[in-house]
């Protein structure tokens, strides 16, 4: 192998003395007189100059060799080196912030519509595409009685569940008044308003769109519908709730505007220095499974995430689980709820649908709205009841702290669909508390916070839960008691 070129070291340079050396002796060899006698002489001119164009053209060969690679790669030569991973350099990306747009029920919005901010200098976004508000995908609605009807039923249905009364009297106060009874113990908030003619009725969540259908004696005022809108700038633009209000071009029937949600944030191209990191850390944090990957990207870049899980489906019907063909279902505990889904999409591959209770719609590259679904563990409140039994004069005088906090220190490892086996339990008290011979658990448990158990409802059994349900153990509902040997 050469000295020179691409070698097991890797590429060694020839420079332009070796290069003229070489020459030199090749003609020297030819000629039989050594060449390098004369510096200023006809002959070493000419070799100087063709010796400085092979330099040039080593040079070329390096820089060459040198592109391929994404240590060494600058520019498009870079672009082109992490492409044979997979990966493509992040471009520059608009900040999109999901917008409650308040409108007259069936208004249309056209693409490019533009709002902005109420601060000077003013940030202007623009809708990612036209969308319509309507009473079938409102976040927020304003109702009132079309015609007063007594003995009729007025109803108001969202998403398929049915909401009714039977007026009996000639007043549209008592009618708005006896349809927010019936929705009083639903998950929206239903108000009447200030004259007491309007019905006001929004969503606990502020990410979810529902479908409204109401009787021909019903009829909306106004309509508020979540939109996809760009800012006009590339980056990361943060905005704080509230501060977009002002409508920049007049549009019929669109009469208010406002940011209540977590956006999708833009960036900035990303740099050859950021363009080598990303290399590094996306080829290696790939995960063999989907599920795997899913459930590291919300532990790690998902704040306040305290536990998740996941399930798949891969065949062509649904399983026993419920989920639908091909799809997933993550359960999470504790963070954000756009956060979530975000992280969610960013990992699910594509085809794969999303299962649980939980919707949110996140903004996709290109302003639509994708809805992704999750759900959150159903809690079980547990209660312990501990007897240790052992030799009263080893035994600390903290021990039901120290038995207590090993517990707990269980309970934070468990995740939802882990149950709790109390045998398990033992190796930590032991472990914790000196002059121990033997443990005693029983446990009992309820789906309601305020639950407090009788001595009757303990029972020396392991909490067994389904894969959606999470045991929750707290040093305040740990019960420890000492029986000494006799």
């Amino acid at each position: 192998m050469s000295d020179y070129g691409v070698t097991d070291q890797g590429f060694v340079l020839k420079r332009m003395d070796v290069i003229l050396e070489e020459i030199h002796s090749d003609l020297t060899e030819g000629f039989g007189v050594d060449t390098r006698l004369s510096d200023t002489s006809f002959l070493d001119t000419l070799v100087t100059t063709f010796a400085g164009q092979i330099a040039e053209l080593w040079e070329t060969a390096q820089d060459s060799y040198y592109a391929k690679y994404p240590a060494t790669a600058a520019g498009v030569n870079l672009d082109h080196a992490v492409q044979y991973g997979g990966i493509r350099r992040m471009p520059n990306k608009r900040t999109c912030y999901p917008l409650h747009c308040t409108g007259d029920d069936g208004a249309y919005i056209q693409d490019e519509a533009v709002v902005a901010t109420n601060t000077m200098p003013e940030v202007r976004l623009y809708s990612a595409g036209e969308f319509q508000i309507t009473r079938e995908n409102f976040n927020a609605v304003s109702i009132k009685v079309a015609v007063v009807e007594r003995g009729a039923v007025y109803t108001v249905t969202i998403n398929g569940k049915q909401y009714s009364y039977l007026n009996s009297e000639d007043s549209e106060k008592n009618i708005l008044e006896g349809i927010k009874e019936a929705m009083s113990l639903t998950e929206y908030v239903v108000e009447l308003g200030a004259d007491n003619n309007i019905l006001e009725i929004t969503d606990t969540m502020k990410s979810r769109k529902n479908l409204l259908v109401l009787s021909d004696n019903l009829t909306t005022c106004s309509v508020t519908t979540i939109a996809n809108f760009f800012t006009q700038e590339y980056g990361r633009i943060t905005l704080p709730y509230g501060i977009v209000t002002r409508m920049v071009n007049n549009i019929t029937g669109f009469t208010g505007v406002t940011n209540q949600l977590e956006p999708a944030y833009g960036r900035l191209q990303e740099s050859d220095i950021e363009l080598r990191q990303s290399y590094i850390a996306k080829s290696a944090l790939r995960s063999n499974t989907m599920i795997d990957s899913i459930v590291a990207e919300l532990l790690n870049n998902v704040a306040n995430v305290e536990s998740a899980s996941g399930y798949e489906n891969d065949t062509n019907m649904v399983n026993n689980r419920g989920l639908p063909p091909h799809s997933i279902e993550i359960i999470v505990e504790g963070g954000d709820n756009n956060e979530i889904a975000g992280a969610i999409l960013r990992r699910k591959a594509g085809g794969i649908q999303t299962y649980g209770s939980i919707e949110v719609h996140v903004p996709g590259n290109y302003g639509d709205a994708i809805p992704v679904r999750f759900n959150r563990p159903e809690y079980l409140y547990t209660w312990l009841k501990v007897t240790l039994h052992g030799y009263g004069d080893k035994l600390p005088t903290n021990y039901a702290h120290l038995a207590a906090a090993s517990i707990c220190e269980y309970g934070k490892r468990m995740v939802a669909g882990d149950s709790l086996l109390t045998q398990l339990l033992n190796e930590g008290i032991y472990r914790a508390v000196a002059g121990i011979t033997f443990v005693e658990i029983k446990s009992a448990y309820s789906k309601e916070k305020s639950y407090i158990p009788k001595d009757t409802d303990y029972k020396p059994e392991n909490v067994a839960v389904t894969s959606r349900q999470k045991v929750l153990i707290d040093e305040r509902r740990i019960e420890v008691v000492f029986d000494a040997d006799s």
